[in-house]
């Protein structure tokens, strides 16, 4: 809600602090301030009241009394009204027939209207919170429901015929709205109707047949009070939203009908001295509760975990205006009918906390006790990825949805993730080949990786473990369907898990089995084993030591990468002498290669030798340089000129580029 700082002074004797303290005052104690706009002679406040507290808060006067409560030193000054003096004017018939949802219906007829056009501080007024001006009749009504949060709605009465009732709608009635929109009725919705049509939906929106204008001068102005849950239901199926309908299904309070009319009354009266008014009509029997909530100094204190005397508690809820006193051993609470949000003892504990000031509470830790269990499945968890990271293996996790699988979701987010999946083994293929294309990148031959991750398969749901090993260019004799073997072995002996393998002709691979049923597959795809975890450690005992997972103190600084791709070009010279001129040719490449070089790999030297002396006569280096930018997609053109660069700088150097 947009709410001024102008308009928040008019509640309090002293000066207000600035539009930022006020801000902070609310967004540390009540609700968060999304944001200010600064203006020539206003700041306007963009409010977020959420529901808890919209029963009273989507109102200048519900932020005001928040803010007094923060600010103690400063009075508050409540909006004071003297009661409608009636002139010699026939009042308004008003009936309710649609009990449930409406217990309070309220009118008055004013009459010898003068002056419809709003005066410049009423105007100034709403613009200044984002509302238009339309005439004196709207504005003034509008006007109050923004400061006391009470909607009204006002007929052109010249335009109305007979009586007035609110009603359930007759199967078939029309209504066009002051948006000219037609709405179709049926007999869920409530309206409010003369002798012959439909005036407006009750609580959401008016109509447009006894709309005012600037030549109305004969009016009747409705204030009403409409059930909550009512009001949501028939606003959202006709999916209309206005600024009363938001009020009434948050549970403004009923108490303010009356007084609305009042206000609307006297601020008319200051601009129009010869309007008549009548009496005020009401129908509907307002529901009349007082709230009362018992709680002990001793409760409040237990839960805040801090010591505040029953005097300073009572103290605080009065400065919230919320009535409050000693009652034997107890602190009796009475709530207001706006205060929707208090109603057994833990509300009260929040407000006390939030008034006293949760920055004021030390925060200290229970002390417990309590012998906690040891989670085994955890446990072993927590033993099998050390095992694995201090192999050199980082954890993955991927998605649990799939396009294929025995189990298919209802409502599928997307068409390739319609199932459940059954093992985690196709998509750690698939991570593997997408971190070996970024190898260059990363600066790595090796993709090490494992998860731990729910399936579904069989009927049953279970958790696996899948580990996966990729090289971009293996080593003469290395295989990563040998590693995979050698870590499964290490593995199991590791935890103690007594498994069989039934293996393929080389050995590298086949079905895990342990007590005679299969619980997983070694290189079904290369380089990958997948196991069902949970029967791999069925029956093992509870793991002695500690099972935690190893938090390291180095600091360490990340930075995000680059979204845009990468580019990889290779180079080598031969250059006169051994090998230990490496560093002496990187130089010169480094210092000529310009700032869009982002990893670069020595990844091969070969020495050349005299055939008649066996001296070393010139080495060749190869590099691997790998190119991106932070700011857009790199060009070939682009990067062979710092090639070609680097090629004639080496040349001058009289190297020989192969």
């Amino acid at each position: 809600m947009k709410i001024s700082h102008k308009w928040l002074q008019t509640y309090f004797k002293k000066p207000l602090p600035s539009s930022d303290k006020i801000a902070e005052l609310l967004t540390f104690h009540i609700f968060e301030v999304e944001g200010i706009e600064k203006k020539t002679t206003d700041d306007i406040l963009d409010v977020k009241v959420l529901p808890d507290r919209a029963s009273y808060c989507l109102s200048h006067q519900g932020v005001a009394q928040e803010l007094a409560a923060l600010i103690p030193d400063n009075e508050f000054i409540p909006r004071t009204l003297p009661p409608i003096e009636s002139d010699d004017v026939v009042g308004v018939n008003v009936s309710v027939e649609a009990g449930d949802f409406c217990d309070s219906y309220n009118a008055i007829r004013i009459m010898n209207v003068t002056k419809a056009d709003s005066p410049t501080w009423l105007k100034e007024k709403l613009e200044a919170v984002g509302q238009r001006s339309i005439n004196v009749f709207a504005d003034i009504a509008n006007f109050v429901m923004l400061d006391i949060g009470q909607p009204m709605h006002v007929f052109d009465a010249r335009k109305v015929s007979g009586d007035i009732t609110v009603r359930y709608a007759r199967v078939g009635e029309m209504i066009t709205t002051l948006d000219s929109k037609e709405v179709k009725l049926d007999s869920d919705v409530v309206i409010i109707s003369d002798e012959k049509n439909p005036l407006a939906i009750a609580g959401i929106k008016g109509g447009k047949l006894a709309e005012t204008t600037h030549n109305s001068d004969h009016v009747i102005v409705e204030s009403a009070h409409f059930d909550a849950s009512l009001v949501r239901k028939t606003s959202s199926r006709l999916n209309i939203k206005t600024d009363s309908s938001k009020r009434f299904e948050n549970g403004v309070s009923g108490t303010l009908a009356i007084e609305a009319l009042n206000y609307f009354v006297s601020l008319l009266k200051k601009e129009d001295s010869e309007i008549t008014v009548s009496g005020i009509s009401s129908a509907g029997l307002t529901k009349k509760t007082e709230k009362k909530v018992e709680v002990s100094a001793e409760f409040i204190n237990e839960k805040l975990g801090k010591e505040i005397p029953a005097e300073t508690i009572i103290e605080l809820l009065k400065r919230a205006s919320i009535n409050a006193r000693r009652e034997g051993a107890v602190i009796a609470v009475y709530p207001t009918d706006s205060r929707k949000d208090l109603n057994i003892k833990e509300d009260i504990v929040d407000e006390v906390g939030r008034l006293y000031g949760y920055e004021n509470i030390e925060g200290t830790l229970p002390s417990v006790n309590i012998p906690v269990a040891l989670n085994t499945d955890i446990a072993y968890r927590n033993i099998v990825r050390n095992f694995l990271v201090g192999k050199g293996f980082s954890e993955v996790q991927s998605y649990t949805l799939a396009p294929k699988g025995e189990v298919e979701i209802i409502n599928p987010l997307a068409e390739d993730k319609k199932y459940l999946r059954t093992d985690l083994a196709t998509q750690i293929e698939e991570k593997l080949k997408n971190n070996i294309y970024y190898s260059d990148l990363l600066g790595q031959n090796k993709i090490k990786v494992f998860e731990f991750g729910r399936v579904w398969k069989g009927g049953r749901e279970f958790l696996a473990l899948c580990i996966g090993i990729a090289y971009k260019k293996a080593k003469k004799g290395e295989r990563p369907n040998d590693e995979i073997k050698i870590v499964r072995d290490e593995l199991f002996e590791h935890i103690g898990s007594k498994i069989a393998i039934l293996c393929t002709v080389d050995d590298s691979g086949g079905i895990i089995s342990k007590n005679g049923k299969s619980i997983g597959m070694t290189n079904n795809i290369d380089g990958i084993m997948e196991v069902d975890f949970e029967s791999l450690i069925q029956g093992l005992p509870e793991p002695k030591g500690s099972v935690k997972i190893p938090v390291s103190k180095e600091v360490r600084k990340y930075k995000a990468p680059s979204p845009y791709p990468f580019m990889v070009r290779d180079i080598a010279v031969f250059v006169p002498g051994d090998k230990s001129n490496a560093g002496k040719v990187w130089h010169v490449i480094e210092t000529h290669i310009g700032d869009l070089l982002v990893r670069h790999e020595l990844f091969d030297v070969f020495e050349k030798t005299s055939k008649e002396t066996g001296a070393i006569e010139k080495t060749s280096f190869a590099f691997r340089l790998v190119f991106q930018s932070y700011e857009k997609t790199l060009t070939d053109d682009e990067i062979n000129k710092v090639m070609e660069r680097i090629t004639g700088v080496l040349i001058e150097n009289k190297w020989e580029v192969r």
